[in-house]
């Protein structure tokens, strides 16, 4: 049992911001789209600086966006809830009644980033994350206030100084689960792109980092979340992270943190026509113009 809080925010807003006719504009949608079009942002400001035409970053939100929606859905479906979409299957693509599971999203994302680097840019694949993922975990930290604005996933009881009390669900003081991650998911956007720039990693190095960064945290702070327990003592998030940090610390080991960032991959000539280094780095002139689950 826990003892009232000292103290407690009382929140309860609503998550719609307004109704056109029948159609509802919710806070989660608009912080969907926020978070797609920051994650847009830093990969045009990425493009332009590696000189790289940002018709690319233009496509690669659209695939980014698709595979985090279609991702996310069936990790919802498959991951949480497959017992009632089972057996309500035309359910499974209304996505406007809400579920999205981000650990779906893990897999939707990569899959559309592997097809962006095959088939539109013609990059190697890690070279395409190492600039996708601080804008993945400024998307992913945008969901998690977009729950926070829809009092969903729901942290444990608890008699913190900073609880809060979601008074449409009941008027109990919990953790605010949604403001830990998102708050870890904005700070390692800020690492992520401090390392990439910085340090000059070797390609695909900041996709291990992003990995653990993102799920190890994640897993300690599943211990803050309501919900059953699955296996071993865990719930249904920690054991998804579990193989994610697991991948994410054998790229760190692979790949080494001390190598010098490689960009003379043999990648396709960009939209822009522009002219090439001795190293092969691309040297033309910049163009210019140019409801969630946990």
């Amino acid at each position: 049992m826990h003892s009232p809080a000292l103290r407690s925010f009382h929140w309860a807003p609503d998550p719609v911001m307004f109704a056109v006719g029948n159609r509802l504009v919710t806070w989660y949608a608009l912080l969907f789209v926020l978070g797609l079009l920051g994650g847009y942002a830093i990969a045009v400001a990425t493009f332009r600086r590696e000189r790289i035409d940002i018709t690319y970053a233009n496509i690669l939100l659209v695939f980014v966006g698709v595979g985090a929606v279609i991702g996310a859905r069936l990790g919802e479906v498959f991951f949480y809830e497959w017992s009632y979409y089972r057996a309500h299957p035309e359910e499974i693509a209304k996505i406007w009644h809400g579920g999205l599971a981000s650990h779906g999203a893990v897999i939707g994302i990569p899959l559309m980033l592997w097809l962006f680097a095959r088939v539109v840019i013609g990059k190697p694949f890690l070279w395409v994350l190492d600039r996708a993922v601080p804008g993945i975990a400024l998307a992913a930290a945008c969901v998690r206030f977009g729950n926070l604005m829809n009092s969903e996933i729901l942290g444990k009881p608890t008699s913190a100084a900073w609880a809060f009390v979601f008074e449409r669900i009941d008027a109990v003081p919990r953790h605010p689960v949604q403001i830990y991650e998102g708050i870890t998911y904005l700070a390692l956007c800020v690492a992520l792109l401090v390392v990439g720039r910085r340090c000059a990693p070797p390609e695909g190095c900041l996709r291990g980092p992003f990995l653990v960064g993102m799920f190890l945290p994640r897993w300690f702070l599943e211990f803050t979340k309501a919900g059953p327990i699955l296996a071993a003592g865990m719930n249904t998030g920690q054991v998804l992270s579990v193989p994610l940090v697991i991948i994410g610390v054998a790229m760190l080991v692979a790949r080494g943190m001390g190598r010098p960032r490689d960009r003379s991959s043999g990648a396709r000539a960009p939209i822009a026509a522009q002219s090439s280094s001795t190293t092969g780095r691309s040297r033309g002139p910049r163009t210019r113009g140019a409801r969630g689950r946990p």
